[in-house]
């Protein structure tokens, strides 16, 4: 009897456990189903809204949040509806496009790169024109800083989003479950749509215009300030090599492969207080006007390049109100310079390089810098 009760307690606990398996198998079933479902939808939601525009262009009634250039720029080439692209490095971020539209009488958007490299924007550059075949002019900075690197390199401090710069959508998961996409940019595009806030507009794309001091005393600030000059070795004939090949992987293949494309290449308008902290005090002066004469030279192979130079206007360079620091200007600074751009004014050409080179390296090699101080 007792046998019994035993065999009938052990099948009584085998049914026990057999179904405690079967709730825990539910369970874990149910859990994973619905976290999938919610992996799906938020995937979903990602694809459909699309903030960084990696998948289509922007939907009418959606109040997308303009912010992150380097993961939202190549969306904005490959889908936006444009035929004037402004790119470059910060020198370019307060341009407003809608000022860009009125002066050249065509759709503009602007793609800037803070902190870019020759070969980060040279790539963005080549992408957008290989996306999009209307475009008839192309606006970018000649930031000759950047000239004396490698031709390869790039800014290793930046945001690195090249996983949206191509088609394999096997690579995107950093994007769609992005924690800052889904956390964020979501919410905050679905609040500010259900709220009839307009979408962000280029002009305040990544314009930092209102938000930065500008003035005399906030530059001497952040000014470096060396008290005597400090002897360099002249550059050398590999450091012109490494100059060329820079300048002919990063800015002359685009034109050679889109003869039909304007390019409106500029020298941005440093102050004069960076002439003498980076090029006049540091003894590298004669370096840097043969990378602006050498620069120009090669450029100028091409009918459909057009470079720009505003070194010459003293009143903006000199005036040291105009900047945040020595090298970042006012966006007024940048109004005028696209208003220079669109009546070819301040265009060097082939006629007139040697002079123009001559007339720059007279104005700052004899500059006042003392009177920066006064």
């Amino acid at each position: 009897m007792e046998n019994t009760k035993e065999k009938k307690t052990d099948i009584d606990n085998g049914k026990n456990e057999a179904s405690d398996v079967k709730r825990w198998k539910r369970f874990f079933v149910s859990t994973f189903s619905m976290i999938a479902v919610l992996l799906l939808g938020a995937a979903g939601l990602v694809i459909w809204i699309d903030p960084f525009f990696h998948y289509h262009a922007p939907f009418d009634g959606i109040s997308y949040v303009l912010e992150d250039e380097r993961y939202q720029n190549d969306g904005i080439a490959r889908h936006f509806d444009y035929e004037l692209l402004i790119i470059g490095t910060s020198m370019c971020e307060n341009f407003r496009t809608s000022q860009a539209e009125e002066l050249f009488g065509m759709k503009a958007v602007k793609t800037p790169f803070a902190g870019g490299y020759f070969k980060e924007i040279s790539d963005a550059e080549g992408r957008a024109l290989s996306y999009n075949p209307d475009i008839k002019i192309v606006i970018r900075s000649l930031d000759q800083g950047f000239a004396w690197l490698d031709k390869d390199k790039e800014n290793e401090i930046v945001a690195d989003a090249k996983f949206l710069y191509d088609d394999n959508y096997f690579n995107d998961l950093p994007y769609i479950f992005n924690h800052k996409v889904l956390f964020y940019y979501l919410p905050e595009t679905i609040k500010r749509s259900m709220d009839k806030v307009p979408a962000d507009n280029f002009d305040d794309y990544a314009r930092f215009a209102e938000d930065r001091p500008l003035g005399k005393d906030v530059l001497l600030a952040r000014m470096y300030h060396p008290a005597d000059p400090e002897w360099q070795p002249p550059y050398t004939e590999e450091d012109v090599e490494l100059l060329k090949e820079n300048i002919n992987q990063n800015f002359m293949k685009n034109p050679a492969d889109y003869p039909d494309v304007q390019f409106y290449y500029f020298f941005p308008p440093y102050s004069v207080a960076s002439w003498y902290e980076n090029y006049y005090a540091p003894c590298k002066f004669n370096k840097y006007m043969m990378t602006f004469r050498t620069m120009t030279d090669m450029l100028l192979e091409y009918d459909n390049v057009h470079i720009f130079s505003f070194f010459d206007e003293t009143d903006i360079t000199g005036n040291l109100d105009n900047y945040s620091d020595v090298a970042h200007y006012s966006g007024e600074v940048n109004d005028q310079m696209l208003i220079w751009m669109a009546e070819g004014s301040h265009e060097i050409t082939k006629e007139n390089k040697d002079e123009y080179w001559d007339m720059i390296d007279e104005i700052y090699r004899n500059y006042d810098y003392e009177s920066m101080y006064e």
